[in-house]
């Protein structure tokens, strides 16, 4: 029964099937075949989501939107320009920057990509730049979106791991794992600048940069809101995100006058659109999963990796290999209920890892399929900006996706990385 529900599981996929679709089908046809009461699906589709906790993810989904349709990413590319572009390459290094911003914002790397990509794409052509280079580094860039805090991935992962770890520490222990893919990207895209020779901006002055942070000073101050309200006990992480809304459309309404009815009514619209589809793909993994723990897949796993007779080093690199491999070929949510049943019994049992230094880890190797063909959903979006094949930004993108396996790799064997920040609250 559990080979008729994998060998149906990829047949849909191949078939062009989404991915959520495709485990829920493949998890019905075991449950008919098994002569499981198809009640048990209803049962499991719906009763895990009953949580107070993730009533934080269309909370922080409608704030991203209200951000970005009351333009606050032309204020924070506004600040990232006269950061860095007079380095070579200097908009790409300002898609970069403007990612990271972005992030603390919006919370989502699709939002990151399609915000910071439709103003930045097109100028980059403009000036000279490859069309698959401003894709591969906009896509790339863009992933940070769901490491630095606030992130909707990261209360999912909280959820799945439960009480030993928390919203608000996963929050402020992607920081720095955040900044570091920042920086190592920032220094892939100069080194291809200088290689190809693109353009360096004119260096701004310091009146320049005062003000354009002065225009992105309230947007920016989000992030701090949120984190300092968690950390401190002031709000949990679903009240944080109500506040965030709130945040978002006095900043619109009253502040920048950048929202109007259209614009709220647009963002209510698409943020429901947004929760549909990550709410339905979390319901349908939940079922796929049951499945399988039922099925006892995840001990035989646990028990094969184990039985392979590796130091630990070895285990962890051979996990963080099979998550680079499936981020390839399926999205972030799916392989997070996968992967967290098998792996983090073996990353905290086996191995002696500290429960949140893994789930950094698994966060950031599957954000990196974010980017990767055949699936990544900010690749389909940056080219489509770009107007490109996906297959033609594959050769530029292989340098982002080297660097951010350096980081990977640093945030894996020097744990302060990730866990140092969380020690001082």
């Amino acid at each position: 029964m559990l080979w008729i529900m994998i060998v149906s599981f990829f047949a849909l996929i191949l078939l062009g099937v989404p991915i959520a679709f495709s485990m829920g089908a493949s998890a019905l046809l075991y449950i008919v075949f098994a002569g499981i009461p198809v009640e048990m699906l209803t049962q499991q589709f719906f009763s895990n989501t009953q949580s107070f906790t993730f009533l934080a993810i269309p909370f922080f989904i409608l704030a991203g939107n209200l951000m970005i349709h009351g333009q606050i990413a032309q204020r924070i590319i506004g600040v990232a320009d006269t950061m860095v572009r007079q380095l070579p390459g200097g908009l790409g290094c300002v898609s970069v920057v403007t990612s990271m911003g972005m992030a603390g914002v919006s919370g989502s790397s699709v939002a990151d990509a399609a915000s910071t990509g439709s103003v930045l794409i097109p100028e980059m052509k403009r000036k000279g730049y490859s069309a698959r280079f401003a894709a591969a580094i906009n896509a790339s860039s863009s992933v940070v979106g769901i490491i630095i805090p606030p992130s909707s991935t990261m209360i999912i992962i909280a959820w799945l791991v439960g009480p030993e770890l928390s919203v608000g520490a996963l929050f402020v222990a992607g920081i720095i794992p955040g900044l570091l893919i920042g920086i190592a990207y920032l220094i892939t895209t100069v080194l291809i600048a200088l290689k190809r020779g693109y353009p360096r901006e004119s260096k701004p002055t310091f009146i320049e940069f005062l003000k354009s942070l002065q225009r992105a000073f309230l947007a920016l101050g989000l992030p701090v809101l949120l984190i300092g309200a968690i950390v401190f006990g002031v709000a949990t992480a679903t009240e944080a995100a109500a506040l965030a809304v709130v945040y978002a459309l006095l900043l619109g309404l009253l502040i920048y006058r950048t929202l109007n009815w259209t614009n709220i009514v647009k963002s209510l619209r698409e943020s429901v659109h947004g929760t549909s589809i990550v709410m339905v793909t979390i319901c349908a993994s939940m079922i796929f999963t049951w499945v399988l723990i039922s099925e006892g897949v995840p001990r035989m796993i646990s028990d094969f990796l184990q039985g392979l007779g590796l130091p630990s080093w070895g285990l962890l690199l051979v996990m963080i290999l099979i998550m680079l491999l499936a981020g390839m070929i399926m999205e972030l949510v799916p392989n997070l209920f996968l992967f967290i049943p098998i792996f983090f019994p073996i990353a905290t049992d086996v191995i002696g890892m500290d429960p949140m230094h893994f789930a950094l880890v698994m966060l950031v190797t599957l954000a990196l399929g974010m980017f990767t063909p055949p699936v990544g959903a900010t690749l389909f979006i940056s080219c489509f900006i770009a107007k490109i094949k996906i297959e033609q930004t594959v050769k530029d993108v292989m340098p982002y996706l080297a660097a951010g396996i350096v980081v990977i790799l640093i945030i894996s064997f020097f744990p302060f990385t990730v866990l140092w920040l969380p020690s001082l609250f």
